[in-house]
C-alpha cells in the first residue's frame, strides 16, 4: 500500500538524499515528449521518478518534477508559463 501523505520532516529527508541514475539507459527527448527518469537512493533503499513533460503546444513550457515513493511529488519546477 502507497502512503500519499508525509510528515514534511520525511518529504525533506527524502528531497535532500542524494539520487543516482536506477539503470544506465540512454534516454533521447524529441520535444514535445513526457520521460520519466527512474532513479534510487545511494544506498538503493528509496526509489524516486524524474518527470519530465514539455508543452504540446507551446514547447518552451516544461515541468520537472520529483516523485518519491512512487505517488508522492516532492518538488516541482515548471517554465516558461505566464507570470500572474
Amino acid at each position: 500500500m502507497n502512503n500519499t501523505n508525509l510528515a514534511q520532516n520525511d518529504a525533506d529527508a527524502l528531497i535532500s538524499m542524494r539520487k543516482v541514475r536506477a539503470d544506465e539507459n540512454v534516454r533521447n527527448v524529441s520535444l514535445p515528449q513526457s520521460l520519466v527518469v527512474p532513479l534510487v537512493s545511494e544506498d538503493k533503499r528509496e526509489h524516486f521518478q524524474l518527470d519530465i513533460h514539455s508543452g504540446r503546444i507551446d514547447l518552451s513550457k516544461v515541468t520537472y518534477q520529483t516523485r518519491g515513493r512512487q505517488v508522492v511529488v516532492l518538488v516541482r519546477l515548471d517554465v516558461g508559463g505566464t507570470s500572474p
